[in-house]
């Protein structure tokens, strides 16, 4: 029989943003990786390391009981109960494509674990897997644990089955709702209570919708070896972490492009800071709540200075009961950062997958537009992106706005970016 209990404050935070989607969005939220494989990989060693995995990370052999949407319950299964590993074969052809297909096939969780996996190969020679999995299985957090680790449960995968009751997401669920924990909570309920009173005052963003009534979702892009080159110097000239002057440069732009006083922010938190749950797979991202002072007669260095204070307590309070919190946000109705907060900031570091088509490198910004996959989350959801190269990539998906909006947004920040690099002296000598 599985063991059974409650979801962690990560994982029903996710469930709650995806538990009305009608069926045919189940797929929005998954996530698909590309990782090389070593020369002379076999088909069933990727299935070896696979098992192995599983057995170590409860969250791949994870089913729930949905039939109380309210009230979701996770039930993990035993490793020596599960059935034969489901890892296909395709040829080597569009890998991203490959990719794109398998995130588009949606997981029933309630009958099948939330993870697939597709050994690529070349002339029958395995080149690379493609690992798709369901963000309530592992956020993109997980997935780098998951990368890391791949490699070594290839090599020994005795070393991960040999590792019985690693960890259970079900006792740190328990934990975060016990009362060692209520400190904690408590002071993060009254930290979204002034976020939302300050963001109350905020102007609200005009909301459009289409001629056929549905609200238009647009995503698009800008890659800048300007852009990265200007971010790595500001960090490195104000000592600041390359997030805080990205963040910095996010609601500068915002402020200029709408015209507003102070951006209230969510914060994408790993919440990997407490070292028990640091390596653990599963969803663990929570959006922090900030409201941050846009600063029109601020200089870059001391607004970047003050940004980073900002966002170092929202992270701090970045573990939170969504429910509580829910209830909480009905007090403040015209808060902007509610019910679909406005403006949401991502940073990730990825590695680039060889064998993928590489973006062209450039200085001058040039908005790409995208396929829109998802349509959940905030209006403004901008990730700044680093793969290993020479170039940053700025993305933004926009709900209910039109393409003029967007592409200001995108090229506002570039702009902030390289031009306060320039003011502070970089390229000078």
């Amino acid at each position: 029989m599985p063991f059974s209990g409650q979801l962690s404050y990560g994982q029903i935070s996710l469930w709650r943003d995806i538990q009305t989607l009608p069926r045919d969005r189940w797929h929005e939220v998954n996530i698909s990786a590309v990782w090389e494989l070593p020369e002379g990989t076999g088909t069933a060693a990727v299935k070896d390391a696979l098992k192995a995995l599983v057995h170590y990370h409860p969250s791949l052999r994870t089913t729930y009981d949905l039939s109380d949407p309210q009230n979701p319950v996770q039930l993990v299964h035993e490793p020596n109960s599960l059935p034969d590993l489901n890892v296909s074969e395709e040829g080597v052809g569009d890998i991203e494509g490959t990719a794109r297909r398998m995130a588009a096939q949606p997981f029933d969780l309630t009958s099948e674990f939330g993870w697939r996996g597709r050994v690529l190969t070349r002339s029958g020679v395995a080149t690379h897997l493609v690992f798709t999995h369901h963000h309530l299985t592992a956020d993109n957090w997980s997935q780098g644990i998951l990368r890391e680790e791949f490699p070594k449960a290839l090599a020994d995968p005795g070393s991960f089955l040999g590792r019985a009751d690693s960890y259970s997401l079900i006792t740190m669920a328990e934990d975060q709702r016990g009362d060692p924990f209520k400190a904690r909570r408590t002071a993060a309920e009254r930290h979204w209570e002034k976020v939302l009173g300050a963001s109350a005052e905020i102007p609200q963003q005009p909301r459009p919708t289409s001629a056929d009534g549905r609200f238009p979702v647009l995503q698009a892009s800008v890659r800048s070896t300007a852009a990265q080159s200007a971010a790595q110097w500001l960090a490195e000239r104000l000592s600041l972490s390359k997030s805080s002057v990205l963040l910095t440069a996010y609601a500068r732009a915002v402020a200029q492009v709408c015209g507003l006083p102070s951006v209230p922010v969510r914060l994408q938190s790993s919440n990997r800071g407490n070292a028990r749950w640091g390596g653990y797979v599963t969803s663990m991202n929570q959006w922090a709540a900030g409201c941050l002072d846009a600063g029109s007669g601020t200089g870059f260095g001391e607004l970047a200075q003050n940004v980073d204070k900002a966002a170092f307590l929202a992270y701090r309070m970045g573990v939170y009961d969504p429910d509580s919190i829910r209830l909480i946000k009905q007090r403040f109705p015209s808060a902007s950062i509610d019910p679909e907060p406005v403006w949401a900031f991502n940073y990730m570091v990825r590695p680039a997958v060889a064998g993928m088509a590489e973006p062209g490198e450039s200085d001058i910004p040039v908005v790409k537009w995208e396929q829109q996959v998802s349509a959940i989350g905030p209006q403004f959801h901008t990730r700044f992106i680093e793969d290993g190269s020479e170039a940053l990539t700025i993305w933004l998906r926009g709900r209910q706005v039109g393409k003029e909006l967007v592409s200001e947004l995108l090229l506002g920040i570039h702009e902030v970016l390289v031009s306060e690099a320039r003011g502070l002296g970089l390229g000078k000598r």
